[in-house]
């Protein structure tokens, strides 16, 4: 045989394509023509054109899941690397925990900051679209804690009663003192105390009752009296009978009560004045009580109370209580209160802050090239009143210079403001345009701003004049 026959499937291409070719001319359909159609050379032509198409097509097509949107979540950094740590990571028991843990921080500080982020984003939300409930409310809520730490911070009352006196007042004859704080004076260095005098006794024999105190803890009225250290004089004669009478309504007696000038210092372990607002003193108040015949009367402080504006006066329980003889003994410590100390240690801190403002602009002026406007040197004038004026707002302050404020606080910004206004007015002398910013200011302007160049203010005002103005054509 000379020659092989053509293999099937190339007549059967040969013959679809001539009978599809033929089909196309014709102006129906086969199934259309003259001649009734053959449905097995119509199925056979369909087969063989959808085989020669999918020769030209690739053997699979390639898959677009991977380009659609999905609803699983994406991994997040810390997940993939948690990922790979778990996977790929090959090493020491104790260092893979480690790098665990560590992965782990990083995904907890990932998911927490993206929900700060979120809340803040809320919050802001909320807050612009409900301004003015937020800001009423933000008010309010300054308001009430002002009054909430003014008030925590009030003066407490003077408290010099003890569980003994309680004791003492159980007694069958006994003396009662109650005390009221009027005034505490650190210039003179007393305290003005009055007292009111209780007396528990049998009605049908209440004896006389001397009241003493010592006189040498006291501020003399006057020095007709030679100071002495021996017993002192009493203070205060109690009559048994008339005091029985007043307590039964017959007030043609005499009250029973009594005011004295207490001493304080601070030689013992104190502070003095130039400490102010944290000067500290002490007073000491000795009582005693007797009866006629000399024998002891027991003597206590009930209750007490009152507040000197300033200060705050607190019983020292550890050095006070009874004596041999039936002596009463109560020290007190006295220092400023604490809204007065808060107070001083404010208007210095202003006070600094006033004076650092001008220092750096004196350098940022002289040293940097600021421009600067002549309105300016009022201000540094001004200031230097408002110091001293400052200074004497200070309730309870030394008259005179010389506290410890005045060193760290008055003394030395007033000397930098002088300074500071001194250079400041020199510029205006020896610089010719001073205020216009120099070239030096320029660069650091620049520089802060990332190498952009800045708009100056008049060329702002100029566009806006150039916006808002009017063609000429329109008039």
């Amino acid at each position: 045989m000379s020659s092989n026959p053509a293999p099937a499937e190339n007549n059967l291409e040969q013959m679809t394509t001539l009978d599809y070719q033929a089909a196309r001319k014709t102006d129906n359909p086969p199934h259309r023509a003259a001649t009734s159609p053959d449905v097995f050379r119509e199925k056979e032509i369909l087969q063989a054109v959808s085989a020669n198409r999918s020769r030209t097509l690739p053997a699979e097509l390639p898959s677009l899941a991977a380009y659609l949107p999905s609803d699983t979540p994406l991994p997040t950094p810390g997940e993939s690397l948690l990922k790979a740590q778990h996977s790929d990571y090959e090493g020491p028991p104790q260092v893979e925990a480690t790098a665990r843990r560590s992965v782990f921080m990083h995904l907890e500080l990932s998911k927490a900051r993206s929900w700060l982020g979120d809340a803040g984003q809320k919050t802001l939300g909320f807050i612009e679209s409900h301004w003015i409930i937020c800001s009423t409310l933000f008010i309010l809520s300054i308001v009430a804690t002002s009054f909430a730490v003014g008030f925590a911070l009030r003066l407490g009352s003077f408290d010099a009663a003890q569980v003994l006196d309680e004791n003492i007042a159980e007694a069958s004859t006994s003396v009662i003192l109650q005390a009221n704080l009027i005034s505490i004076d650190s210039d003179s260095q007393s305290m003005t105390l009055d007292w009111f005098i209780g007396y528990n006794c049998n009605p049908q024999n209440c004896p006389d009752v001397n009241i003493y105190f010592d006189q040498n803890l006291l501020r003399a009225q006057s020095l007709s009296s030679v100071a002495n250290n021996a017993k002192p004089p009493p203070i205060f004669f109690l009559n048994g009978t008339d005091y029985i009478t007043w307590n039964n309504s017959d007030f043609r007696t005499s009250s029973p009560e009594f005011r004295t000038q207490v001493a304080i210092t601070n030689f013992y372990g104190g502070r003095s004045a130039q400490s102010y607002p944290f000067d500290k003193y002490s007073a000491t108040l000795v009582f005693f009580a007797e009866a006629l015949d000399n024998s002891t009367v027991a003597i206590g402080i009930d209750l007490t109370e009152g507040i000197a504006v300033g200060f705050n006066a607190a019983l020292e329980t550890s050095i006070s209580g009874l004596a041999s003889n039936g002596v009463l003994i109560k020290n007190l410590e006295v220092t400023r209160g604490q809204v007065i100390r808060m107070y001083a240690v404010l208007i210095v801190v202003a006070i600094w802050m006033v004076t650092l403002a001008f220092i750096m602009t004196c350098i940022v002026v002289i040293f940097f090239g600021k421009g600067i406007k002549p309105d300016i040197l009022v201000v540094p004038v001004a200031t230097l009143f408002a110091f001293t004026s400052l200074r004497g707002t200070m309730p309870g302050a030394p008259s005179g210079f010389g506290a410890d404020i005045d060193f760290v606080g008055i003394l030395p910004c007033l000397a930098l403001l002088t300074f500071s206004s001194v250079l400041l007015s020199a510029i205006f002398l020896f610089r010719r345009d001073p205020e216009k910013n120099r070239p030096r200011w320029e660069n650091i302007m620049r520089k802060m701003h990332g190498g952009k160049p800045m708009a100056t203010t008049p060329s702002v005002h100029r566009q806006e004049s150039m916006a808002f103005k009017l063609p000429s054509s329109s008039v």
